[in-house]
């Protein structure tokens, strides 16, 4: 006979693995999604880019100042998306997926150092847990289903390694505490070059050290973070040196954003897609607010069902670090004058999604918390999923419709494009004309109106139709 621990441990082992091939099946639809929006962008410049035989130094030295400057998981990965995958949309999911499973392994490999630093019971379930609950939230719909979104995945990864260098460094003595200190600063260059945010990844390395009760500073500690916050203060500059002007939605200011972000920040955490926010905010409100209701409510009931039993498994100073973790984790978000995502919210999650693992382990109810947390991010991925236009992947949908009409009609050059509804055609996109119809790009102009002299002139309506005019008499 069993004993009653190990029974219990392989009746956790089961339900762990329902709810990982439950998420695994909720993100392959995404491997279907075309290409769309900034990803012509990337595309058309890594190609050229790669056409020129460009050293790869040229990527983190850009001559043209970006808005974003993240030479690793942007123009460097979009290289190799080019290189090796072919340009095949296909290939570049398959990549965002493996990209995010990666993610989950490095908040899984977090939860394990975590879990041995405060001496937790069952580290190895705890971490395995975390990392499926971490896999299966909302917030990762775009960085799934928009290869321009990647560098999500990279930030993930790269900050959840560096945080458990920092854990395993403190329990560590000679060669290997060297090797892990080392790690560190290795880990944080490598998320400062995939995306901004990680600029917060100090202060977070400083509260994941208290929430384990490591309090214990040492002369290589100190050096660390002395390197690290060199590290940072050496990106920053270089980032001002090498980016231009970021769009207005981007500025970071201080009003009402502030309650609209916060509110934002707490339905991302919720399980709340943004598709429902963007209902709320443009007139469908019964449609919206039934559509956050069935997301946030299981989401909000498996976490009470987790709190109710597993509460006391933290001290109450921990928890106030948790709530400090995602809070500073989102901090340039708050600020942010209009564009909010929910993957902004990837890593600030990463902590809470560790503590919910912890109070799962052992509760009588987690035969009814995991599935309450599949329902809810099935109901959240698979409406986002089938929204038409204005969701993203809807507008994703029409593109690809459009850009495959036009490919069968040989279309010449110049063109020029009547756009109604420009949120709609930012899912084409001058790139996306011409990177699909083989079109120079300074062929293509796009105004409200197409002049009456022209020859080509593509229409999109405001609900979407198009209609091509296109007169012979100036080949290509």
């Amino acid at each position: 006979m069993k004993p009653a621990g190990k029974e219990n441990d392989s009746l956790l082992w089961l339900g762990i693995a329902l709810l990982g091939a439950s998420t695994l099946l909720m993100w392959l639809p995404a491997l279907h999604t075309p290409f769309w929006g900034d990803d012509y962008v990337y595309l058309a410049a890594a190609h050229a880019t790669n056409m020129a035989a460009a050293p790869w130094w040229s990527d983190f030295l850009p001559a043209n100042p970006p808005r974003f400057w993240r030479p690793l998981s942007q123009e460097g990965y979009w290289r190799l998306i080019d290189l090796l995958l072919g340009d095949d949309a296909y290939a570049a999911h398959v990549a965002s997926l493996g990209l995010h499973l990666l993610a989950c392994g490095g908040v899984a490999t977090l939860a394990f150092a975590i879990a041995r630093a405060c001496r937790w019971p069952r580290p190895r379930l705890t971490a395995v847990l975390a990392g499926v609950l971490y896999a299966g939230l909302a917030m990762h719909v775009l960085p799934v289903f928009w290869a321009a979104a990647a560098n999500n995945s990279f930030l993930t990864l790269f900050t959840t390694l560096c945080l458990a260098a920092g854990i395993w460094s403190a329990e560590s003595e000679g060669m290997r505490r060297a090797l892990w200190l080392t790690s560190i600063p290795l880990s944080l260059s490598l998320a400062l070059l995939s995306k901004e945010s990680a600029v917060l990844t100090v202060p977070l390395m400083v509260i994941v050290r208290l929430f384990t009760g490591q309090r214990r500073v040492r002369k290589g500690d100190v050096l660390t973070l002395v390197a690290c916050a060199a590290i940072t203060a050496v990106w920053l500059v270089l980032r001002a040196h090498f980016t231009t002007r970021t769009d207005p939605p981007y500025d970071l200011v201080l009003g009402g954003n502030l309650v609209r972000n916060a509110a934002a920040f707490v339905a991302w955490m919720s399980d709340v897609p943004r598709e429902a926010l963007r209902m709320a905010a443009t007139g469908m409100l019964p449609r919206a607010l039934a559509w956050i209701a069935a997301t946030a409510l299981p989401m909000l009931a498996a976490a009470a069902l987790a709190l109710r039993h597993g509460r006391l498994r933290l001290r109450p100073e921990q928890w106030l670090f948790v709530a400090l973790f995602a809070v500073v984790a989102y901090g340039p978000y708050f600020l942010l004058g209009w564009n909010s995502y929910a993957y902004y919210a990837a890593v600030g999650a990463i902590l809470p999604a560790v503590t919910l693992a912890r109070c799962c382990i052992g509760s009588p109810r987690l035969w009814l918390i995991l599935p309450l947390v599949a329902v809810s991010s099935w109901v959240a991925v698979e409406g986002t999923r089938r929204l038409d236009h204005p969701g993203l992947i809807g507008r994703a949908r029409w593109a690809e419709a459009m850009l495959h009409d036009l490919e069968q009609r040989n279309v010449g050059y110049p063109l020029w494009v009547a756009v109604k509804d420009p949120h709609r055609f930012y899912a084409v996109g001058e790139a996306g004309l011409a990177w699909r119809l083989k079109l120079p790009p300074a062929s293509i102009h796009v105004a409200e109106r197409c002049p009456a002299t022209v020859r080509r002139c593509l229409q999109i309506a405001e609900d979407g139709s198009w209609h091509l005019e296109q007169t012979t008499g100036i080949a290509r």
